[in-house]
């Protein structure tokens, strides 16, 4: 799996940057048009959601290259450790267009998906494995990993907390949009469905064992 932005040189991905940045004025200014000149000022929310949208497509890359965000895989990103804490984060619409090729189908969709998380954290944990801090957390959130899943991917589910639930409120049409690519028709999720999950580093060489399997079951012909 190869992620297809980062694989353009500098000059193409700031092009590419511009592109999303100027998109996102002309949408936002046309919006303001549609809403000050006929006066139609409800769909004033429509600013707000094509931000939301937009900002995995500008956030992603420039945090990247500030070392906000650590890449271990295409679908698979951290924040910087924190507190003997590092945070997990999946893939994005933005990590969807540029790793999924069109002709995959919803269910071939979900599995190249889920593919992208064995080898992110097999490389997550090889980095941190050796240092002595056995009481190092990793933390993510996801409504792809299940329970028949997260005991495969070493993790185990926990109670997601007040703050983490008005982030996924806040990001649900982003999420909805991101669900709905990845089924090729319109999907709401459920809040319910999406959980927080949460791994002991001290269990990194029975996870990076049985990392290996689900990670080769996965991986695309």
């Amino acid at each position: 799996m190869k992620h297809k932005f980062y694989r353009k040189s500098d000059s193409e991905q700031r092009r590419i940057l511009w592109k999303f940045g100027a998109i996102l004025i002309v949408s936002c200014s046309l919006i303001l048009l549609i809403v000050f000149l006929p006066g139609f000022y409800l769909l004033g929310f429509l600013i707000p959601v094509a931000i939301l949208i937009a900002a995995p497509f500008i956030d992603l890359p420039m945090g990247r290259k500030n070392g906000k965000f650590i890449d271990y895989s295409p679908l698979l990103i951290s924040d910087q450790e924190r507190e003997n804490k590092i945070i997990v984060h999946g893939g994005t619409l933005f990590d969807y267009l540029y790793t999924n090729t069109p002709e995959l189908k919803s269910r071939d969709r979900t599995r190249y998906i889920l593919y992208g998380s064995p080898p992110g954290l097999i490389n997550l944990i090889s980095k941190y494995k050796n240092q002595d801090d056995e009481y190092l957390r990793i933390r993510g959130t996801s409504n792809i990993i299940n329970k028949k899943t997260d005991k495969q991917f070493g993790l185990h589910p926990v109670q997601t907390d007040f703050p983490q639930y008005l982030v996924l409120l806040f990001n649900y049409i982003p999420i909805t949009v991101s669900n709905s690519f990845k089924k090729q028709k319109l999907h709401f999720p459920k809040i319910s469905e999406i959980k927080t999950y949460v791994g002991e580093l001290s269990e990194a060489t029975r996870i990076m064992e049985i990392l290996i399997q689900p990670k080769n079951q996965l991986e695309p012909e």
